[in-house]
């Protein structure tokens, strides 16, 4: 399926403080479970055992808009579950990149009624990559399997300019691209008025990054333009929701491993010898075992190329 390009005028923002308020759930069948962020925005923590990502939920003036499309299976349950927020339809699915626990529920979206779109770069990450890990994946996972496709559905619609804004008399969402970060098409959602910002993988809240599509000399660079927005809430795509310390302390952690690695490549370390210790402050983002995160780096600045440009297998 070709896609078709979206392009719309940057406009001004105007910045206002509001408050966090909780939507509380019981946890019961076919309940959806949302904390309530400010009027009309939702962020739904995702059950990391079944692989989901987190979503966000924009209610604008006639519609919604969900933030990442998910596996197929959590985007079921949405399409089932949404109208627990707000009877309004959704009418925009975007995705923030190309990742399968964020994409490869787009087509149970288009078939409820909805439009998928993406950044340009979301779409050109995926024909590198697919169809090879949507087969690998559904040789895995049921709720990929039963979708009976050879390839992942692409986003319907894509934009190239950065900030795509979408807004009414009710509120303004900017969609940006600041670069290659975490992925070649990393988008980000923010919402001006009420200083929200959706970062995708880009920034997650506790160590579930994953290196071996990334830039990791750029991916600070990137935080740098995300912190700029000043934030008062950001929503990742993994891990609770937060503030700026979300986003300050990916890039440390990202600037630290980094830095760690590039002071054993200096000194002639070979890789396997290296055991780094990372600075406390990196705690929240460190993984049990650092050897794929030191793989990816050491790689990089070996190669002089970013992560994701080498050869690798995703997993």
């Amino acid at each position: 399926m070709k896609s078709r390009r979206l392009s719309a005028p940057p406009v001004l923002a105007v910045a206002a403080a509001c408050f966090l308020l909780l939507l509380t759930a019981a946890a019961q069948p076919n309940r959806l479970v949302a904390h309530r962020i400010a009027r009309g925005v939702w962020f739904l923590p995702g059950d990391a055992s079944k692989g989901y990502c987190n979503n966000i939920v924009i209610e604008m003036r006639d519609y919604l808009i969900v933030v990442d499309a998910n596996y197929p299976g959590r985007a079921r349950e949405l399409v089932a579950q949404i109208h627990q927020l707000s009877p309004k339809p959704v009418l925009f699915v975007f995705d923030t990149h190309a990742h399968r626990d964020h994409a490869y529920g787009n087509i149970v979206w288009t078939q409820a009624g909805a439009t998928t779109f993406a950044y340009q770069g979301v779409a050109d990450e995926m024909d590198r990559y697919e169809p090879r890990r949507w087969l690998d994946t559904a040789a895995q996972r049921q709720d990929v399997r039963s979708l009976h496709l050879a390839d992942a559905p692409r986003p319907q619609l894509l934009f190239r300019q950065s900030p795509f804004i979408l807004r009414d008399s009710t509120r303004e969402v900017r969609f940006y691209f600041f670069g290659w970060a975490h992925t070649r098409g990393d988008g980000f959602v923010w919402l001006p008025r009420e200083r929200i910002l959706c970062t995708g993988d880009a920034a997650v809240n506790g160590p579930r990054n994953k290196l071996w599509d990334a830039n990791l000399a750029n991916w600070p660079l990137v935080l740098e333009q995300a912190i700029a927005l000043q934030p008062r809430f950001v929503l990742p795509g993994h891990g609770d929701a937060g503030g700026l310390e979300i986003l300050t302390g990916q890039k440390t952690f990202l600037s630290d491993l980094y830095a760690a690695v590039q002071e054993q490549v200096r000194a002639g370390t070979p890789l396997a010898r290296i055991h780094l210790t990372l600075p406390a402050r990196d705690s929240n983002w460190i993984p049990r075992d650092l050897t794929g995160d030191t793989d990816a780096a050491y790689a990089e600045i070996t190669r002089h190329q970013p992560a994701g440009a080498l050869p690798h297998e995703w997993k």
